[in-house]
């Protein structure tokens, strides 16, 4: 089995393009294609990359009598679908027993149906709560089911884990949208957050719930935030990434503020957006070696 041969049936075991390939190995396309109709060979280089990539030796990939079942995949690899069967199954236990609870609780609403009434002392409205709602508004458990619904989000996320690390090693520009989703997420949850207070401060209790839905995820997308700082390799480059985050954070919390005390709405919308455009688009390509395309 020829390298061409080989090269060709791993690229679409993996369900790549020839340009995507091109973009992880830092080669054109047209070398890609030269190398599987079999007219050239990676230099040395380029060789090693390639057979990381596919977790494949050099020596299987250059030897023609070595077949496709003579392929041996590197120890990391190996350990790396270990693990990832770990967080398949770790990841659905935690998503199993939050939908479990969510399902209690719809159980329980519909066995000891509760109605709430929401009328606030010098207030001309009137809010009826009843079902799933007036459930957990009269036995207070809108935490509890905020809760259900955050670690649901989170085994969900374990259970995918595993296939969006290998995505996101083959696929730069899917692995700087998954940057981009939680900041631009934070910015949206701050609001509402915030919003929900200055509801809370204006005598409507009711949007206590509102208040957690919103809280629960905005930690969530804070995380996640965090933890992309890690994927910046360099030591220096990553602490002073820190403290930029940490400063674009305090920003807009303070704009949250602003929303929460002095209830500017949609003037404090417009703000949140114009903080988080600025940041993504000027700070992060700037200052923190981060670019949201694909150059």
């Amino acid at each position: 089995m020829t390298f061409s041969e080989k090269l060709t049936r791993l690229r679409k075991r993996e369900g790549l393009s020839q340009e995507a390939l091109a973009d992880a190995l830092g080669v054109s396309r047209q070398a890609v294609s030269r190398w599987e109709q079999g007219t050239a060979l990676p230099d040395g280089a380029k060789l090693l990359p390639c057979a990381r990539y596919f977790h494949v030796s050099v020596d299987w990939l250059l030897d023609e009598e070595q077949d496709w079942g003579t392929r041996e995949e590197s120890a990391p690899a190996r350990a790396g679908k270990t693990a990832g069967r770990g967080w398949v199954i770790g990841g659905a236990a935690v998503l199993g027993v939050s939908l479990l609870g969510i399902l209690l609780m719809g159980i329980f609403s519909s066995v000891f149906p509760a109605v709430v009434t929401v009328a606030a002392a010098g207030r001309e409205w009137t809010q009826v709560y009843e079902g799933l709602t007036g459930f957990l508004k009269y036995y207070h458990l809108e935490w509890l089911f905020a809760l259900c619904m955050v670690t649901a989000a989170v085994g969900l996320w374990m259970v995918l884990r595993p296939r969006l690390q290998r995505a996101t090693a083959k696929n730069p520009i899917l692995q700087s949208n998954l940057v981009l989703l939680p900041i631009a997420a934070q910015a949206g949850l701050v609001y509402s957050t915030a919003q929900c207070l200055w509801w809370v401060n204006q005598g409507r209790k009711d949007y206590w719930g509102a208040f957690w839905f919103s809280l629960a995820p905005l930690v969530f997308a804070s995380a996640w935030m965090a933890r992309n700082l890690l994927l910046e390799k360099d030591p220096a480059q990553r602490r002073k990434n820190s403290l930029i985050e940490l400063g674009y954070c305090a920003a807009q919390l303070g704009v949250g503020l602003l929303v929460a005390d002095g209830g500017i709405g949609l003037v404090g919308l417009a703000l949140h957006i114009i903080l988080c455009l600025f940041y993504v688009q000027w700070v992060n390509p700037r200052y923190m070696n981060r670019r949201f395309s694909k150059t």
